[in-house]
């Protein structure tokens, strides 16, 4: 008979994708789950801080862009609070970038960053940080400096993910994907 009990891997990265279910982000919702010796010691997940209102409801300037069709322009942001004010200005750009390719108006916390903040120090040192998306820059700085001492992402890799990945590797935190993509070659494609 065989086996069909999930992996540890598996279960956790699942409990990971679940969490993520919970975020109001209107862009991407991800989950993060810390884990100590098989045991769930914190669950994040991507979203504003408590009192702001949800970014699925339009509090959130960067959620206010199309993320496809004039990628970081205003839509319909003019009487946004975040928006009126100190606003980088895109040389041509027609309108002041508040969102898409701009972070900082993001007004999310990512679920990385939310895990880390609802564990104690205790739980964190040496434990393992699943991710339903391999984790950003900012949290991984986050990540290093935490205790955690692995990283375990379901996928989601980005332009610079591999810069990100050495650095967290250079902090001496192990890192995996689970994206089935971990050891796969590269071919030279001409274009």
């Amino acid at each position: 008979m065989p086996n069909s009990r999930q992996s540890w891997d598996e279960y956790f990265l699942a409990l990971a994708s679940q969490a993520a279910t919970r975020s109001n982000c209107s862009r991407r919702k991800v989950g993060a789950v810390i884990v100590q010796g098989r045991h769930i010691r914190s669950t994040g997940y991507n979203g504003p801080p408590a009192g702001y209102g949800h970014c699925d409801a339009g509090a959130c300037p960067r959620a206010l862009t199309d993320p496809v069709a004039n990628f970081g322009r205003v839509r319909a942001a003019a009487e946004h609070p975040l928006v009126g004010g100190d606003l980088r200005v895109r040389a041509g750009a027609e309108h002041p970038l508040v969102g898409g390719d701009l972070y900082d108006n993001c007004v999310a916390i990512h679920a990385e960053a939310n895990a880390l903040l609802f564990a104690d120090h205790g739980d964190r040192d040496g434990s393992s940080l699943y991710s339903s998306a391999a984790p950003c820059f900012s949290c991984a700085k986050l990540i290093a400096n935490s205790g955690i001492a692995e990283v375990v992402a379901g996928g989601g890799r980005y332009d610079g993910w591999e810069a990100t990945r050495n650095f967290l590797q250079d902090c001496k935190v192990r890192v995996r994907v689970l994206d089935g993509l971990e050891h796969a070659v590269q071919l030279p494609l001409r274009g």
